[in-house]
């Protein structure tokens, strides 16, 4: 009996149970539950699905699951802008629960007046910067998934800048690997963070603290893996990279600096002159 394929329109030969041009399987049953359920399990759960070898990859062969989707090897693996919604969904659960259980992630700094004075803040700047940090955390709340986003493309311009000389990767090639190491950063912290925040707040700021050092860590073992680099390159390349990140945050402060004296000037000489 002849078959055409429900989502590319082409033939599906008898006895086979993928479609040979688009990879779609051929599905005759009405959806259930229980077909929900499998679907669910076979592309998430366990080390030997989709996501269960991309988790346990990107720790040991992350060259495979990296330059393999680059290459155009994409079947065994979750695809990177999939894995980066998948990390997105984990941050959302997080601060769901931080949400729903009336958790104060802010106390352990917001609490820790001795640190501050220790640093000659007055009790008038201590006040201010328990504020400054309520009001950081309401904002990362509210825009986590474009925080990401905006995140991605400043990881990868660092790591174009500090491999300019290496041309295996393009831009988009190291676009591309930040949303792997990333994403899989915070899929993996996540639930570190969640277990943390029920046992104790202090805890998990110095958790929350360490976490860009162990990013930036991974990120260099993730490049050594990828790029075939020995140790010695590697970090080589990560203190590079740290000086490319210095730069580039003191370029744009002095930009948003300068943007808001203009915006400023403006303001006081055309909108509202005295």
């Amino acid at each position: 009996m002849e078959r055409n394929c429900k989502n590319c329109g082409s033939l599906v030969y008898a006895g086979k149970s993928y479609c040979a041009d688009c990879g779609a399987k051929w599905i005759e049953k009405r959806i259930t539950m229980r077909n929900v359920g499998v679907d669910f399990a076979d592309m998430y759960l366990g080390i030997d699905t989709k996501f269960g070898r991309n988790f346990i990859d990107l720790f040991t062969k992350p060259h495979q699951v990296i330059n393999g989707y680059i290459k155009g090897a994409r079947m065994n693996y979750v695809d990177a802008i999939r894995y980066v919604f998948i990390a997105i969904f984990m941050s959302g659960i997080y601060m769901y629960v931080v949400k729903t259980f009336d958790i104060d992630i802010t106390a352990g700094l917001a609490n820790n007046d001795e640190f501050y004075r220790s640093l000659g803040y007055t009790e008038e700047k201590i006040a201010e910067t328990n504020k400054i940090n309520g009001h950081v955390f309401d904002f990362i709340t509210k825009y986590q998934g474009l925080i990401v986003f905006m995140t991605l493309p400043i990881l990868a311009l660092i790591g174009r800048i500090t491999f300019w000389r290496n041309r295996q990767y393009n831009f988009t090639e190291h676009l591309v690997f930040h949303m792997y190491t990333y994403s899989h950063f915070v899929i993996f912290t996540t639930p570190i963070s969640i277990l943390l925040s029920f046992i104790d707040v202090d805890i998990l700021m110095i958790w929350s603290m360490l976490a860009y050092p162990m990013l930036f860590a991974y990120n260099t073992y993730c490049y050594k893996k990828c790029m075939y680099l020995n140790w010695q390159e590697a970090i080589l390349k990560a203190l590079i990279a740290i000086i490319v990140s210095v730069v580039l945050a003191i370029i744009t402060f002095m930009a948003g600096m300068i943007f808001t004296i203009i915006g400023v000037i403006i303001y006081k000489k055309y909108i509202n002159p005295v």
